[in-house]
């Protein structure tokens, strides 16, 4: 049951090319060119208030098409599945769908994930103010959001990588709470 944290499903990108000053644009079009398929992950729920910290495992998918499926292991073994605007959990209870339509904030989140692994800069552009900053291979892209409801629940979705590899996702909430993806090879 941690939909929200089902936006992490960008996937490290492997990449053989050695690059030592590139823009914002060149890392885009690396992560939509190297994206792999497959990869594992660790997510990290912040604590809040109510809750104590909660850590989340297991292996991502991307497909061509943007469907997204995710395969948690721990803390309890279910799935996610992203097929055009349809999210469906699949648990030992059955299967629980809904549609993105219903969800602004986390559709706007899925949403900006699949376009950065299709190479959409356009729509990234439409919905996001980007700020990115480099040292060497290593960069950072924060996506900002421009809409108004989807900023008032979410400030930044931090992405950290190297040339073409994403390694973090941070999805960093108004109130102070956070979802922190690092991906591996599988």
């Amino acid at each position: 049951m941690y939909w929200p944290g089902f936006v992490f499903f960008l996937m490290a990108m492997f990449s053989n090319s050695a690059c030592s000053n590139f823009d914002a644009s060149n890392v885009l079009d690396m992560i939509a060119k190297n994206s792999n398929k497959s990869l594992n992950f660790v997510e990290i729920h912040s604590e809040t208030f109510f809750t104590k910290e909660i850590e989340v495992t297991g292996v991502v998918l991307f497909g061509k098409s943007g469907t997204m499926s995710k395969y948690i292991a721990t803390p309890s073994k279910s799935e996610m599945h992203i097929v055009n605007n349809t999210l469906s959990l699949v648990s030992s209870e059955g299967v629980k769908s809904m549609s993105l339509d219903n969800y602004p904030v986390l559709a706007s989140s899925v949403n900006a994930i699949r376009w950065l692994l299709l190479g959409e800069k356009n729509k990234i552009l439409e919905n996001y103010s980007i700020n990115y900053s480099n040292k060497g291979n290593d960069w950072v892209i924060n996506l900002i959001p421009i809409d108004k409801e989807i900023l008032l629940k979410i400030s930044t979705i931090s992405i950290t990588g190297s040339l073409g590899n994403i390694a973090i996702i941070m999805l960093i909430k108004t109130n102070g709470t956070s979802i922190t993806t690092t991906f591996s090879k599988l």
